[in-house]
């Protein structure tokens, strides 16, 4: 069983499409269970969310702040990594082929339920992605750079930052 943690502040956005405006709402909320990345896409699914994907500037300082009151439960956080000393969350971030041989050279997507977003907004820490080891081909958020993206193999452990529908 695992524990989520949910953001109080509901985040509102408007996304222009057409003539219209879509509302998009939303949550964060942190599954309490280190993971590699296919299971933590899976438990966000399974708490009725995504993993989270940072869309904009605004979306990126929102789930930052989100991951800081995580932080400040300290070592007694189940996401705290004592073996490193860091936090370290999963978000929806992949490279297109990470299954195939090679794929280093491969950009980044969002990956969803529904397929591949493209991703329109990147906050990457200084020297990311590098694809260190030539294997690394999942996206992270570390407390380590600020909480920024960073690339790392898909198979580390760590939570997950899911991202819920109002």
């Amino acid at each position: 069983m695992f524990k989520l943690s949910l953001l109080l502040l509901i985040s509102s956005h408007l996304v222009a499409s057409g003539k219209a405006e879509i509302v998009k709402n939303y949550f964060y909320g942190i599954i309490h269970k280190q993971v590699d990345w296919k299971d933590a896409f899976t438990l966000c699914q399974d708490a009725g969310g995504i993993l989270a994907t940072i869309m904009s500037p605004d979306e990126s300082q929102e789930a930052r702040e989100f991951l800081y009151t995580e932080k400040a439960k300290g070592s007694k956080s189940p996401c705290f990594i004592p073996r490193i000393s860091e936090f370290q969350f999963w978000i929806a971030g992949q490279r297109r082929g990470v299954d195939q041989p090679n794929f280093c050279s491969r950009p980044f997507f969002w990956k969803t339920p529904e397929g591949e977003l493209y991703m329109p907004f990147t906050d990457w820490s200084t020297g990311q992605p590098d694809c260190s080891g030539g294997n690394e081909g999942c996206l992270q958020m570390t407390d380590v750079s600020g909480f920024k993206m960073n690339d790392i193999r898909c198979d580390a452990l760590m939570c997950a930052l899911c991202q819920i529908g109002i």
